[in-house]
């Protein structure tokens, strides 16, 4: 590995370390630029960055991005228009330099791994030595500012050790599985705790499947299951673990949520509270996009301040056209994956619907490496066909010489 490789290194490492407020740049972000800059100078050497295929429409996407942002920007003489912007500048980089390095050397994309595992344990060991801070006295947030941040940035690092260890043909290890679920579950982040059990249920169905096919299996599974439930109920502390679950963060989090779901009366409802009531208040903007700033113009809706849903909030700031060069370039990434591998998209997606990631740049690298495991599954398929083409080609040969003695 060269320089700039490990300076992207040091950029994930120093991730989850927020020194000053969200929003703007980080210790980690000086990293990444140093990377970017050494890549340019003396990999290039000054020569035009090819851009893939694939990642010309994200480039498209984030040129439409500037292009209305700078409209609205001069319109209402506000410059978070343009913060907003470069946000998106800053993560097409990361993408473009991450497919990059990746391509460049297997050994890269190991470390990524090495480094995302490193990370989960960190915060782990944060947790137990009390040195991470807490929102509200009972979600812990570790070395981030707010509960979410952390508790993606643990979804996302899993997901990403989780796919390079299934590009190379490996299994990650369960106790950083464990590690992940335990962290996000002390953040109280209920979306994300959703996501991570969609993600479980969606990776193990293959499993199921072959075992519902076996009988002795089913069995075993039948009786294990009835055998840890006895186990629980008969438990003379069942009652302090019930009182204690039900006193959590996240049971009382979740439950706050489901009373939302239908309280317009009451109070806010999950969509107003999050600003997505924009999206049927404002249905024009759907069409050609708002920009994304000056928050106050909306004042029919109910939140005052951004969209907090991913994809969402991209399609009611920048529109139907923009959203759909943007859907079509994660499509071309993920291919025709796997049932198991799409695990990843579709707990990515959901936690997204309540969370605002676009900014974290390691929403963006995950597809990036869904396109790696793509792109090694068609080569295992293609090279797995050229032997069995051989192989029928030497008994058509062998044949036609039994016949011709």
């Amino acid at each position: 590995m060269r320089m700039h490789q490990y300076l992207f290194l040091l950029f994930l490492l120093m991730k989850p370390f927020y020194w000053f407020s969200s929003g703007g740049l980080q210790i980690a972000d000086v990293f990444f630029i140093l990377s970017f800059g050494l890549y340019v100078l003396f990999v290039k050497k000054g020569e035009k960055i090819s851009i893939e295929k694939n990642d010309k429409w994200l480039l498209y996407f984030v040129v439409c991005i500037v292009a209305i942002n700078l409209f609205y920007g001069v319109l209402h003489g506000e410059s978070n228009f343009i913060q907003a912007s470069l946000y998106y500048v800053y993560n097409l980089l990361v993408v473009l330099t991450f497919r990059a390095y990746a391509e460049e050397q297997d050994s890269f994309l190991v470390n990524v791994a090495r480094i995302c595992k490193i990370n989960l344990v960190l915060q782990l060991l944060f947790y137990v030595t009390g040195i991470g801070r807490y929102f509200a006295a009972s979600r812990y947030m570790g070395t981030f500012n707010d509960p979410n941040q952390m508790a993606f940035f643990v979804y996302i690092s899993l997901m990403m050790a989780f796919l390079i260890y299934r590009i190379r043909g490996e299994k990650l290890n369960w106790v950083y599985h464990v590690i992940a679920m335990a962290l996000i579950f002390f953040t109280a982040s209920a979306g994300m705790l959703m996501g991570m059990v969609v993600f479980y249920g969606f990776e193990s169905l293959p499993k199921v499947r072959m075992l519902a096919q076996r009988q002795h299996s089913v069995r075993a599974i039948l009786i294990g299951t009835a055998f840890l439930a006895a186990l629980v109920l008969f438990s003379p502390e069942i009652g302090d673990y019930i009182s204690d679950l039900s006193e959590s963060s996240i049971v009382e989090r979740a439950e706050e949520k489901l009373s939302r779901m239908g309280e317009s009366a009451a109070g806010p409802t999950n969509i107003e509270e999050r600003g997505i009531d924009r999206l049927y208040l404002y249905p024009e903007k759907l069409l050609y996009g708002a920009g994304e700033g000056y928050q106050e113009r909306f004042d029919r809706s109910y939140l005052s301040g951004e969209v907090h849903s991913t994809l969402l909030s991209m399609l009611f700031y920048y529109g139907i056209l923009p959203t759909a060069a943007l859907l079509y370039w994660i499509w071309k990434n993920i291919g025709r994956l796997s049932v198991s591998n799409m695990a990843v998209v579709l707990s990515l997606f959901l936690e997204s619907l309540t969370l605002l990631n676009q900014r974290q740049s390691l929403f963006w690298m995950i597809f990036v490496l869904l396109s790696v495991l793509y792109k090694k599954q068609v080569a295992d398929k293609e090279t797995a066909v050229v032997p069995a083409t051989l192989l029928s080609g030497t008994q058509e040969n062998a044949a036609r010489d039994i016949l011709l003695r």
